[in-house]
């Protein structure tokens, strides 16, 4: 199988405000995802990314707030990580999430990782795609104005 590479799109200065060694680790995360893409293999590309993020010091999932079901995937200093391969609407969950802990200065950025369009549909309906969201991050930016790094599945 082939090693999954990334594409990264920078929202309001995230390229600059996550740190190289943050990006780094995110990176040899997607690379480390051995998964046929096929119906159903959402929840494996997960957990193999998710494992080779905590090998590299991340931390488990992080609630939003006290007494709160809600979380994101993870966080490593200062960096809140959203990993998405569900449906659609969750992404928009994700950026709520993250916006609420920047405000409450739990993050000062954050990374959303998701698949490309082609990923998307290899495994799933109505799946969370990466262009999709650094599309409507634009129109969003008064809105979600966390310096935030896209990162895409190819």
């Amino acid at each position: 199988m082939p090693v999954m590479k990334t594409s990264i799109h920078s929202h309001c200065c995230g390229a600059e405000r996550v740190p190289v060694n943050i990006q780094e680790d995110v990176i040899a995360a997607v690379a480390a995802i051995n998964v046929r893409l096929e119906r159903g293999a959402a929840r494996s590309i997960r957990n193999q990314f998710v494992a080779e993020l905590r090998s590299r010091g991340w931390s488990s999932e992080v609630t939003v707030a006290r007494e709160s079901d809600m979380s994101i995937t993870s966080m490593r200093a200062g960096i809140g990580l959203c990993f998405q391969t569900g449906n659609m609407a969750r992404m928009y969950a994700d950026l709520i999430k993250l916006q609420t802990l920047y405000l409450d200065n739990a993050v000062e950025a954050a990374v959303l990782v998701l698949p490309s369009q082609p990923v998307a549909l290899a495994i799933g309906d109505n799946i969370a795609q990466a262009a999709r969201l650094e599309r409507e991050l634009e129109i969003f930016r008064k809105a979600f104005y966390v310096p935030t790094l896209v990162v895409s599945l190819e």
